[in-house]
């Protein structure tokens, strides 16, 4: 068993010479995302590819492109420090959408996600150090409602504690991964009216230290990605337990695909992977650097998304980018991540 998963992680038939297999299935394109400013780099925490040509990114600060890779923490206060909480990139990496007249209302936007089910396709932003859930319009120029109050913190119907993640279900009822601070999941209505929250701190069934991520697959199980306890819990869309993948460290985002698979990103490994259904691992790919970045490798990465021709986009915190990660022409159709489920 253990030599059929490094035949599938490997890629390579026996002709084939030298390399270590970086970045999988893909090739990450070179300097691809380009920054608002000339010199500098974005810590970028979330990233959502609605189309090749058009991918939404939450960012918290800017640091000086020379930066070693690192947190960006220390670079918040520091004089002339800009932050573009919401941007809009094309297929080249451009930015073409700067939401600035939202800044105000950020303290860490920490996801962005669009509901597929929505035919207006509004996007919302995980308005994390506020404590707050936030829906826009497709363009930006409303906001059609918050939940949550701004920089109060709580855990009762209508306050969140640092939430982290959200995700839809068919009707448009969504599920908040709540978060740093809670340790739960939070369930409302396409109204945006609370229904059930399940979970409490620990790291019994049901338990969470961080859920940072969750999703929602076909069969409309929710799979947790429970950082701190490095698991994948997965319920019932009521919050009824149904099983557990252990073992999984600094697991960040899980992504249900329509191909009858389970992808992960782990921000400790700087690894995508990919699960069975049942939670057997078939393949990973990613590689990680120390100091100074290079094309492909990731350093604490936070998020990924996947866009409809099947490039991958991954928001490399620590190392100052997004990258984007295009299909090798010979790559074996089983280790490329497949389309969200919807």
């Amino acid at each position: 068993m253990l030599s059929l998963l490094f035949q599938r992680v490997g890629g390579q038939s026996a002709q084939d010479k030298g390399g270590i297999d970086e970045t999988g299935p893909y090739v990450a394109v070179e300097n691809w995302f380009q920054p608002l400013h000339e010199g500098r780099a974005q810590c970028v925490l979330g990233v959502y590819a609605e189309s090749a040509n058009r991918i939404y990114l939450t960012t918290e600060v800017e640091v000086a492109s020379s930066a070693p890779s690192g947190p960006c923490t220390a670079e918040r206060d520091k004089p002339n420090t800009h932050s573009h909480f919401i941007l809009v990139v094309d297929g080249n990496g451009r930015v073409i959408e700067d939401w600035s007249q939202w800044n105000s209302l950020f303290g860490l936007p920490h996801a962005v996600r669009v509901n597929p089910y929505d035919p207006e396709k509004h996007v919302w932003i995980v308005n994390r150090d506020a404590h707050q859930i936030h829906e826009f319009t497709h363009d930006g120029t409303r906001l059609i409602r918050t939940l949550g109050e701004k920089d109060v913190r709580g855990d009762d119907d209508r306050h969140f504690g640092l939430p982290a993640d959200v995700a839809f279900l068919p009707d448009s009822s969504f599920l908040v991964a709540d978060g740093y601070g809670n340790s739960r999941i939070v369930k409302f209505d396409k109204r945006g009216t609370y229904l059930s929250a399940w979970g409490t701190n620990g790291s019994g069934r049901g338990q969470f230290r961080v859920p940072h991520g969750v999703a929602v697959d076909a069969q409309r199980r929710v799979y947790v990605a429970d950082r701190d306890n490095r698991r994948i819990q997965i319920f019932d869309e009521n919050g009824r337990y149904l099983d557990e993948w252990p073992d999984i460290r600094g697991i960040v985002q899980v992504m249900p695909t329509s191909d009858q698979a389970v992808w992960a990103l782990t921000g400790t490994t700087n690894r995508l992977l990919k699960y069975g259904l049942s939670g057997a691992l078939m393949t990973y790919w990613g590689t990680s650097n120390t100091g100074r970045s290079f094309p492909g490798s990731l350093m604490a990465p936070h998020a990924f998304s996947v866009d409809p021709d099947g490039n991958v986009y991954v928001a490399d915190y620590r190392n100052h980018r997004v990258q984007k990660f295009v299909a090798r022409a010979t790559a074996s159709r089983d280790r490329l991540i497949g389309s969200p489920v919807k």
